[in-house]
């Protein structure tokens, strides 16, 4: 009972490493969603270790939040056990590591990469790997995004190599009127 109460738990957390900011104003988990709309994880494993105060879902990761989901193929999320917050959940949030490859979808926004990772002492969330972020027809490429989570600032980095040149690369293309 309490191993499945803890799995329970941390799906509330996955807020952590979805959208921390929109998650406080609107209070949904992932960008979009609403306090009222439900949070889904489904996985071919989830399991909890106390000890560590950690859970791990793996194989196929979807979390579903309203009009937004994450996929991923390994979520691993580590709790504070002694933080102490409003909601009784979220505080608990230290680190959560997402294994790819790692796909958000929001609307008519996608970010994919092939991994992702959140802390909640830094107050960032990186994607990181080929990172691929898109609307529409518009597409941005790039290395790592870092996004920060205090002042919702978004910053894409390239890798040095030379397929990218140490670049990041946009196409935006115009709307028809």
């Amino acid at each position: 009972m309490r191993k499945t109460q803890a799995l329970f738990a941390t799906a509330a957390l996955v807020a952590a490493f979805c959208a921390p900011a929109q998650a406080k104003s609107g209070g949904g988990v992932l960008p979009g969603a609403s306090a009222s709309d439900p949070l889904t994880i489904d996985s071919d494993k989830a399991d909890y270790f106390d000890k560590e105060q950690k859970a791990i879902y793996s194989g196929s990761v979807i979390v579903v939040n309203g009009p937004s989901t994450l996929k991923a193929s390994r979520l691993v999320i580590f709790l504070d056990n002694k933080a102490k917050g409003g909601d009784g959940n979220s505080d608990k949030v230290k680190h959560i590591d997402a294994e790819g490859p790692v796909t958000l979808l929001s609307k008519d926004q996608t970010a994919t990469g092939q991994s992702g990772k959140y802390d909640r002492a830094d107050h960032r969330v990186w994607l990181l790997g080929n990172v691929v972020l898109t609307q529409g027809e518009n597409v941005t490429k790039g290395d790592r995004l870092v996004y920060d989570t205090t002042t919702g600032q978004a910053q894409l980095q390239a890798a040095s190599d030379s397929q990218s040149h140490g670049r990041v690369h946009s196409v935006i293309t115009p709307k028809n009127q």
